[in-house]
């Protein structure tokens, strides 16, 4: 595949992805992104079976940016507490920094379209492995008190996603200054997860 080829591509999801969240998804196909970029639809078919196999990848690629992200910031971290909480923080950091591709991975949800690939959705789950890992080894260091490690990971999954949907939605309060509300909210879950240390 030559450059010009990568950069259509790479054009053609872009616009794709920008299209899906100001359009819609059944507003989406692959005459309009054709029309948009200003190349024929036949060029698009050259990349993508039909509208499903375009989204899928639009999702395959935001879950792999965002693993790797969570991934890299964690493998810089030595303790399981500073890891714990740089995955966490570059969760939210992928979704504050890149909207549109952090969305792009629940439209896996939606009815509309085809089944999302079971093998893909596997690998979609490396982040909350990574994560899960980590709730296990703080369990073993004492640091944290869980019985269930599995719905700790989802239980934070979805405390994230809860507290960025808010922001990108723009459903916060106006009186309420939107850096602090994500830092104290991470705060929250980080140290909801610990375990409380007393002194005498």
């Amino acid at each position: 595949m030559n450059g010009e080829e990568l950069s259509l591509r790479e054009k053609i999801l872009d616009t794709s992805r920008h299209f899906l969240f100001t359009k819609g998804y059944s507003s989406l196909s692959m005459r309009k992104i054709a029309k948009e970029i200003g190349v024929s639809a036949t060029s698009i078919y050259l990349y993508f079976e039909n509208k499903d196999h375009l989204v899928h990848t639009l999702i395959e690629e935001s879950v792999e940016e965002l693993s790797r992200a969570i991934e890299q910031s964690a493998a810089q971290k030595i303790s399981t507490i500073d890891k714990f909480e740089a995955i966490i923080r570059a969760y939210v950091e992928f979704a504050m920094s890149y909207s549109e591709k952090y969305q792009v991975i629940y439209v896996m949800l939606s009815s509309e379209m085809s089944r999302y690939p079971k093998e893909k959705f596997r690998k979609a789950r490396r982040g909350y492995a990574l994560l899960e890992s980590v709730i296990k080894k703080g369990i073993e260091e004492g640091l944290m008190e869980l019985d269930e490690p599995q719905i700790a990971a989802y239980s934070i999954w979805a405390q994230l996603h809860g507290v960025i949907s808010v922001v990108l939605n723009q459903r916060l309060d106006s009186k309420i200054d939107r850096n602090k509300f994500i830092e104290e909210s991470i705060e929250h879950i980080v140290q909801g997860f610990l375990v409380r240390i007393t002194t005498a």
